[in-house]
């Protein structure tokens, strides 16, 4: 790709970018939110036909004026958001556009679009329900199902938009076992993540972009982690240093669990105090979710929940919100944006029921008020409170949701992934953020895959295996090793 530039009506936001993807080479480009990096490989998916400059694939030049035409380029794309269609069961979705005919030209061989769809997944070292309604699958197995479907098309290129930010540990490793043979096959593989420690683990080269510019292009080898993080955010980051906040722990506390059971699991009993960090930790499909949206009435169960040492029985997050507790989804896109809607509708949504209205009016200036107060406080950018949020990079997406939560005022909070998609500078923003609203004396729980996050922002630790508790621990007293073992054997005794 030459000097590739793309605008928007708002302006140019690819300045004449430069990227040379070697056969049999994996090439990350990183970049903090708005840097350009969804927006370039989508010029290179078709997404995108308006783009000037050239670009070349195997020496000949191709202007890629849709998807399909990527396509038959030997381009693949596996966007950050899903490209699947819900009504369709995995191998359908798997398979879709390579149908295999029966008989009369039309009719669909089901029976061996289903085998093949299978072989493809084994071929990656991935088992899935191949019968499954793709609605019905959690996040990680649709992220297991684009991936098979992206590398079922023998592309010479493959492009990669955070492939792994909601996967397991093992789930990752299996991934980056598949990228390395298709590598060595002599596949082009362009990876983008914000797990920077996942790019030195796989990538040979890295290129960054800032605000639409390339800054460098080298290899992985001459880099290091805090030089990589330096040149995505134009300056010297700042380490992210765990901090225990200050609370009080004999006060009343700020939630209760009691006796709390989802689905006829065992019974949970949790006390969180006002001030106070919980992580949970856990695998895909260890509970963690299931009980956090049994917390805030999303889903059945038995048990007690108190806020303040009063009790409540939220049946929707609605009556959750009102009662003092809010919680930010895992699927941004799916259960917490309305993305048709703007940054001011998105922020104030939770607040409007709770402190935005008078005999059933908007207050409009406090509204306005409130938003810019978060969008400023969270840097989303761009920073017009009535910018469409579909339009925003994945990252500040993510921070609109953020912003929503602490707009609420909510006395505890449940962050299910909060930094999934952020970059390594707004991440460490978000962390000062979760930090300054707990020294406000809001209780938070944090659901998330990264262990070392957990780590960093806990007081303690909930350890989830098979929808049971395995142990609460003092984030103090664990590593990061160990609190892997833990999770994934769900034994104390068999991690020490």
């Amino acid at each position: 790709m030459r000097e590739v530039r793309k605008r928007f009506a708002a302006g140019e936001v690819l300045h004449g970018v430069d990227l040379t993807l070697e056969r049999g080479q994996i090439h990350a480009l990183v970049g903090q939110n708005g840097a350009g990096k969804s927006t370039l490989m989508k010029v290179l998916g078709g997404v995108y036909p308006d783009y000037t400059g050239t670009i070349r694939i195997a020496d000949l030049e191709v202007h890629l004026a849709s998807p399909h035409a990527a396509l038959v380029a030997g381009v693949a794309v596996i966007y950050q958001d899903f490209s699947l269609v819900p009504e369709l069961t995995v191998a359908e979705n798997i398979g879709l556009g390579r149908e295999p005919e029966r008989g009369a030209r039309g009719l669909i061989d089901r029976r061996a679009l289903r085998q093949r769809s299978v072989e493809e997944a084994r071929a990656q070292g991935i088992e899935l329900p191949m019968d499954s309604p793709v609605r019905a699958l959690g996040v990680a197995d649709q992220q297991l199902t684009e991936i098979v479907k992206a590398l079922s098309r023998d592309a010479r290129i493959l492009v990669m938009d955070e492939p792994t930010a909601r996967l397991s540990p093992a789930e990752r490793d299996r991934l980056f076992d598949a990228m390395r043979r298709l590598r060595d096959r002599g596949v082009g593989i362009v990876y983008i993540s914000h797990f920077l420690e996942e790019v030195f683990a796989v990538a040979d080269h890295v290129t960054v972009l800032r605000d639409g510019y390339v800054v460098a292009s080298l290899p992985t080898r001459e880099l290091d982690l805090a030089r990589l993080a330096s040149l995505m955010v134009g300056r010297a980051v700042a380490s992210l240093e765990r901090s225990e906040g200050a609370f009080d722990a004999s006060e009343t506390p700020a939630l209760e669990l009691i006796d709390v059971s989802v689905r006829g699991r065992p019974p949970l009993s949790l006390a969180i105090a006002a001030g106070e960090v919980v992580g949970i930790a856990g695998l895909v499909g260890s509970g963690r979710t299931r009980l956090a949206r049994a917390i805030v009435g999303a889903s059945a169960r038995t048990g007690r929940i108190r806020i303040g040492g009063r009790d409540i029985d939220p049946r929707s997050p609605t009556e959750a919100s009102r009662a003092g507790l809010v919680m930010l989804p895992e699927d941004r896109r799916r259960d917490g944006l309305v993305l048709s809607m703007s940054i001011l509708g998105n922020v104030s949504l939770t607040a409007l029921g709770l402190s935005l209205t008078r005999l059933g009016m908007v207050l409009g200036g406090a509204r306005t008020r409130l938003v810019r107060e978060q969008v400023e406080r969270l840097r989303i950018t761009p920073s017009d409170p009535q910018r469409t949020v579909s339009t925003l990079s994945g990252g500040n997406q993510q921070k609109v949701l953020m912003a929503r939560a602490f707009a609420a005022g909510a006395r505890v909070l449940i962050l299910d992934q909060p930094t999934a998609g952020v970059d390594v500078g707004a991440k460490a923003e978000l962390y000062e953020h979760i930090r300054t609203v707990t020294a406000e004396g809001r209780a938070v729980i944090i659901i998330s895959d990264d262990l070392d996050e957990l780590l960093l922002l806990s007081n303690r630790i909930l350890i989830m295996h098979g929808g049971r508790s395995v142990a609460v621990l003092p984030a103090s007293s664990i590593d990061r090793e160990r609190l892997l073992a833990v999770t994934t054997t769900g034994s104390l005794h068999e991690a020490a």
